[in-house]
């Protein structure tokens, strides 16, 4: 007879804007390691965070079978839950400063002072002290899994997006939990680290621990046994993995994504502002960055013209990042560099917000850092201001045209909602429409694909190439997954351990 681990009867799941699952019937067996598919990506996420017991289950019952032994162990003056033996990794990490008393800034890497208010890699997890004494992992293992330990003795603040990914995922192994879920864990992480990310899984299903993760049915690891597919929030489908239909993600046409006067709409609102600007858009002569002994960036050179698009590539760490933020404004190295930026040299007297005003931007670090008490429509304005968050008056005119641009990304209907209250899906369109409002004449885009369903996606994809056609805006687009670049894009610079490839 199949031992439980985990059950849930005639349960109802509410999550605030989001439709309700109800009559929820969900056993976890011994052995048994689960993907969570379909659409909409709010339902997967919901249903983790039920998991997590974050979202609680207001009829029905829920069986925690898993914690039955540690529920009984003695309780030397510590209050004992199941959630003790429950991590959920979700798509933003919750780092703080040494002191636990801030959370890291957005530019906090690039500022010296308080970069050093972070805790290193080796230091963070090192400090996690599990509950569960049947300790499988430390921080030295979990290190030595993930390919964290070159990184050891790095800042947390200064760890690239797929860095933090892994390192989020380390965080929860020390932990040592009985049950795992894995919000997208193959979001952000480069080719390499997906091509091992079965392995990974494989070697944490070795220990002891089961495996929830959400993910989109062609990337299902092969160490998943069972699957449950959510459609329109409701339960399409569970089982066996061999026994269920994974529905199949349609291609639109990119046209058909657009819709009817999207056009017209797109030309009004791209004619209404963008500025002449002289070329070259980035001229970068043996551009070198080093923090202490480690050089991020080694003599690197790269000229992008006006109207060009490029695609930017390299593994975890590469150094894109770095590159970006010398042109976005970010990084203060930059004027120790020969770096012209719209036809000027850097250091000739010109502000970050010269800058700033010609350029469109989105970035893992940026969504991860953005205010989440400011509503779609405030974060689309900033855009204007090069802001992160809106801190002053608009115009009637701003607006309107930011309420155009929620309406073109299907939008509209949550313009008055705080960015808590979205899904990532929907919170990095908001982003999205926040980097293109003031028709920028370069668009910096990385990652800017990354935790949106397949339908916004290439919706994302279309809309990019509809930009570049219409107003012949400069590209520089980032991206793990080839199927995420643009068909407008067709230049491309690769680096490889801080050098051009």
């Amino acid at each position: 007879m199949a031992v439980p681990f985990l059950q849930f009867v005639d349960a109802t799941l509410i999550k605030a804007g989001s439709q309700p699952i109800k009559k929820f019937n969900f056993t976890i067996e011994q052995g048994q390691q689960w993907a969570v598919t379909g659409h909409p990506e709010e339902a997967k996420t919901s249903l983790l965070e039920v998991l997590a017991g974050r979202i609680p289950v207001t009829h029905g019952s829920v069986h925690h079978h898993y914690a039955a032994g540690y529920l009984t162990l003695p309780a030397n003056g510590t209050y004992r839950s199941h959630h003790d033996l429950v991590c959920l990794v979700p798509f933003h990490h919750h780092f703080r400063n040494r002191s636990n008393v801030q959370n890291f800034y957005y530019q906090q890497r690039f500022n010296s002072m308080d970069a050093d208010d972070a805790a290193t890699v080796s230091e963070y997890l090192s400090g996690i002290t599990p509950k569960n004494p049947d300790i499988c992992w430390t921080a030295d293992s979990a290190m030595a899994l993930l390919g964290l330990e070159a990184f050891a003795d790095k800042s947390l603040i200064k760890l690239s997006n797929g860095e933090t990914r892994r390192l989020m995922l380390a965080t929860a192994l020390v932990r040592n939990p009985k049950l795992l879920l894995l919000e997208s864990p193959l979001v952000g992480l480069d080719a390499a680290t997906r091509t091992r990310f079965n392995g990974i899984l494989e070697s944490i299903i070795a220990s002891g621990i089961h495996v929830v993760l959400t993910t989109s049915p062609q990337e299902i690891p092969e160490a998943i046994t069972h699957v449950i597919v959510l459609e329109n929030g409701h339960i399409a489908a569970q089982g066996r993995r061999a026994d269920i239909s994974l529905p199949d993600v349609p291609v639109p046409s990119p046209r058909g994504l657009l819709n009817g006067g999207f056009g017209e709409t797109l030309t009004h609102l791209l004619t209404h502002n963008g500025r002449p600007v002289a070329a070259p858009i980035v001229d970068m002569k043996n551009v070198t960055i080093a923090y202490g002994d480690k050089t991020i960036l080694d003599r690197v050179n790269w000229t992008v013209m006006p109207a060009e698009a490029w695609a930017l590539r390299g593994h975890n760490g590469a150094g894109k990042s770095t590159l970006l933020s010398l042109i976005n404004g970010d990084n203060p190295q930059a004027y120790r560099n020969e770096i012209t930026l719209f036809g000027r040299r850097r250091g000739t007297g010109e502000s970050i917000w010269d800058i700033k005003r010609n350029i469109g931007y989105v970035s893992p670090e940026l969504h991860q850092y953005f205010p989440k008490h400011q509503t779609a429509l405030q974060v689309t304005l900033s855009g204007y201001f090069d802001t992160v968050g809106l801190f002053r008056q608009v115009s009637d005119t701003q607006r309107d045209n930011a309420l155009q641009w929620l309406q073109l990304f299907g939008l509209a209907d949550i313009a008055r909602l705080r960015l808590a209250q979205l899904s990532p899906d929907k919170q990095r369109l908001c982003l999205l429409a926040r980097a293109v409002i003031k028709n920028p004449a370069l668009l910096i885009l990385d990652e800017p694909c990354q935790g949106l369903s397949p339908d916004n996606r290439e919706f994302f994809k279309a809309l990019i190439n509809e930009i570049h056609y219409v107003s012949g805006t400069t590209v520089i687009f980032v991206s793990h997954y080839d199927e995420d670049i643009p068909s407008c894009v067709s230049r491309q610079i690769t680096l490889e351990q801080g050098k051009v490839k």
